[in-house]
């Protein structure tokens, strides 16, 4: 059965007007696609400069206060930052009773005390390596060390300057901050550490469990005041600091702290310094050993002599004993050659 071209027709247009639809819905959806790409890389472009603009924000705030004061990165104030101070003050000057007068008076004003004061002799705590101590008398030398608060420090270094030449001035500082609030931090745990020891302890009515939470309780206690003690110090040490001044009529009685030398020149300087060092060390062990040795020599110089005298008388009786006839048996006589034989092999033996 053939089909008429009427027939066929009709069913021709319908596929190309499917085909038709197919491709119109496929366009749609491919423009949609892209659009929808192209608003996704639009919608992200500002979500990625907004999460950048936080990450500075972040950055930027952990460095700013809201006030807009800096801060460090534990988040403390420069403000409130915990220094350690000290300095250090050599001065010459003419007279050591007016310049120690002045300096107590300076210290009094400053609101600050004397730690320790040494007239005439050097600290306690001083080293090998200081001025040698010849011409050092209560008129020539004289180191005081006093204390006053962190904030007073500059302005009675500038004080106490006027005083006489600067022979010396130098400062320290040390940043504890960290380990302060570290420690801040820690003093707040163990105490609630302790607080909740104290409400088991107020709770139980086993007596074990009594026992073991009070030997618990006596750790951690102890724990807290080694804390709070370390605080304290802390505390103690950013609040005042201490100054050094020492004052002379003879500059070569003060060690200036001088700027390190470098290069070959600085290496020498240390190289000798150091075998100098060894040197001294060295005589002074045998100057301390060398009594002991004469003494030992002393006392062995005896023993030793007696010693090499019986030796010596022991050689030639070991050579007669060798020639001497046996009892009952005659003497033989024996040839020189046999003799010296004789001999040497008694000295071998």
């Amino acid at each position: 059965m053939t089909r008429s071209a009427s027939s066929t027709r009709p069913r021709l247009a319908g596929a190309a007007a499917i085909l038709a639809a197919v491709a119109l819905v496929g366009g749609c959806s491919g423009s949609g696609d892209q659009s929808a790409s192209v608003g996704g890389a639009a919608a992200s472009s500002p979500n990625t400069a907004y999460a950048q603009d936080n990450a500075t924000r972040s950055a930027v705030g952990s460095a700013v206060g809201k006030d807009g004061d800096t801060k460090t990165e534990s988040g403390v104030d420069v403000a409130d930052q915990k220094l350690v101070r000290t300095a250090t003050l050599s001065l010459k000057v003419k007279d050591i009773g007016e310049a120690t007068a002045k300096v107590r008076a300076i210290n009094l004003a400053a609101q600050g005390f004397v730690l320790s004061e040494n007239i005439g002799s050097y600290p306690a705590s001083s080293t090998s390596d200081s001025p040698s101590k010849v011409g050092v008398n209560p008129s020539t030398y004289a180191v005081l060390v006093i204390s006053v608060p962190v904030d007073a420090l500059d302005p009675t270094l500038d004080k106490l300057q006027a005083i006489g030449t600067v022979l010396d001035r130098h400062s320290e500082t040390e940043n504890v901050t960290e380990e302060y609030v570290d420690v801040q931090a820690r003093v707040t745990s163990m105490k609630k550490s302790v607080a909740r020891i104290q409400d088991l302890i107020d709770k139980t009515s086993n007596i074990d469990q009594l026992v073991r939470l009070e030997d618990e309780l006596s750790t951690r206690q102890a724990n807290l005041e080694a804390i709070q003690a370390r605080l304290a110090s802390l505390e103690r040490q950013t609040a005042r600091s201490p100054i050094t001044i020492n004052v002379t009529t003879d500059p070569t009685l003060v060690e200036v702290e001088e700027t390190p030398a470098s290069g070959f020149l600085g290496g020498l300087k240390k190289g000798w310094k150091a075998f100098v060092a060894s040197m001294v060390a060295l005589l002074t062990v045998l100057g301390a050993v060398l009594p002991f040795l004469i003494l030992l020599g002393i006392v062995a110089l005896p023993f030793a002599w007696v010693w090499r005298r019986r030796r010596a008388a022991a050689k030639p009786s070991r050579v007669y004993a060798a020639s001497s006839p046996q009892p009952g048996t005659s003497p033989r006589k024996t040839s020189p050659e046999a003799t010296e034989s004789a001999e040497s092999a008694t000295r071998g033996s």
